[in-house]
């Protein structure tokens, strides 16, 4: 299963990389976007960025450790608790992470046609919390003398989650020079976005109780050891408990790359480009049977409430860089950037980014 999806992601980043079309995050970072283009023949162009980020909101996967995944299981090795353990504070376990990206584009005239492709390997940690005192967890206080320990918001262990990430974008924009004489340049675009990431969870730092749970319960009700919940069926049937899950999850839409460059300076060697991009499309996220909470639907039932499937998106992403022309065919640049994006989850992310562009035959 993991060589194959690594040869997908392989294929990914062939195909990416080997496309033209306009990304949002390098709409108008080009020299040739400056000034009205005088000549019609095509320019190629190669911009490798590095986006140090800060994840605020890993909305990749589902919130937390979620409820389903500690529940109480009765002699029949079946659920019947539902939702005593939550979770809260999810924090990045470094503060930030490199997200590198190339893009590749090509221009004639005033129009631009560009593909991109950007990487992140990222992980957060998230605090479990209990809700409110189980049977089972009550009982195994007691025996170990802390039946005072247990209360609801006490902190019980800690979830690890480690995600990759990898955008695609597709576009074409158009460039409206000197929007202000001298001053101000607008360009304009649509486009294709994709994101495809995968997350794999596991708990650490448990605490008696969880500790507990994961391994000493699964041995009485002659189950499997775990704290996650795997479950095909909605009414919990069939299940199944791991100590480690994983997730993938895709956004795709279109995006609208907005920029306006600013001309800092005289000689048209400074510059700065602000550009907007919204995102509209749809989240398909597959947690593979995994039950992060439940819904009470009757005093005696209990069924999974699922956190995937596809779901309405959106998002922007914002860009403030500085541009400095070194000639005709180089350009650095730094800024910085965020990004939020809503489907199932909430994602959030900023920091700084530098990277430089090279261009290839024009005028």
């Amino acid at each position: 299963m993991n060589a194959l999806r690594l040869r997908w992601k392989l294929v990914l980043t062939i195909l990416v990389v080997g496309s033209l079309a306009t990304s949002g995050w390098a709409s108008a970072q080009t020299p040739a976007q400056t000034s009205a283009p005088t000549d019609d023949s095509w320019s190629f162009l190669v911009t490798p960025q590095l986006w140090f980020t800060h994840i605020e909101k890993n909305g990749f996967a589902a919130p937390g450790f979620g409820s389903a995944a500690t529940v109480i299981r009765n002699s029949a090795g079946q659920i019947t608790d539902p939702n005593p353990f939550g979770s809260k504070n999810a924090q990045p376990v470094d503060w930030g992470y490199p997200q590198w990206g190339i893009q590749l584009a090509a221009q004639k005239g005033r129009l631009t046609l560009a593909g991109a492709f950007q990487r992140v390997d990222f992980e957060t940690r998230t605090d479990i919390i209990s809700v409110h005192p189980t049977p089972v967890t009550s009982f195994l206080c007691q025996a170990l003398g802390c039946s005072g320990d247990i209360h609801p918001g006490q902190v019980l262990g800690q979830e690890r989650l480690n995600s990759q990430r990898m955008d695609m974008d597709f576009a074409a924009s158009y460039l409206f020079p000197d929007i202000v004489p001298g001053t101000l340049d607008l360009t304009v675009g649509l486009g294709l976005k994709a994101i495809y990431a995968e997350a794999t969870r596991k708990p650490e730092n448990l605490g008696p109780a969880l500790a507990f749970q994961n391994f000493f319960v699964p041995l009485a009700f002659g189950s499997n050891s775990g704290l996650y919940a795997v479950c095909s069926k909605d009414d919990l049937s069939n299940c199944r408990f791991k100590d480690n899950v994983h997730t993938t999850d895709w956004f795709y839409g279109l995006t609208i790359p907005t920029n306006m460059t600013y001309h800092l300076s005289g000689n048209g060697r400074w510059l700065m480009p602000f550009s907007v991009t919204p995102f509209i499309g749809g989240e398909s996220r597959d947690d593979h049977d995994v039950v992060y909470r439940l819904k009470q639907t009757s005093p005696t039932t209990v069924k999974a409430d699922r956190i995937d499937g596809t779901t309405f998106a959106y998002g922007i992403t914002a860009d403030l860089t500085f541009r400095y022309l070194i000639n005709d065919a180089v350009s650095v640049y730094a800024g910085g950037r965020v990004q939020y994006i809503k489907g199932h989850e909430t994602f959030l992310a900023y920091g700084p980014m530098v990277g430089m562009t090279v261009r290839f035959g024009g005028p």
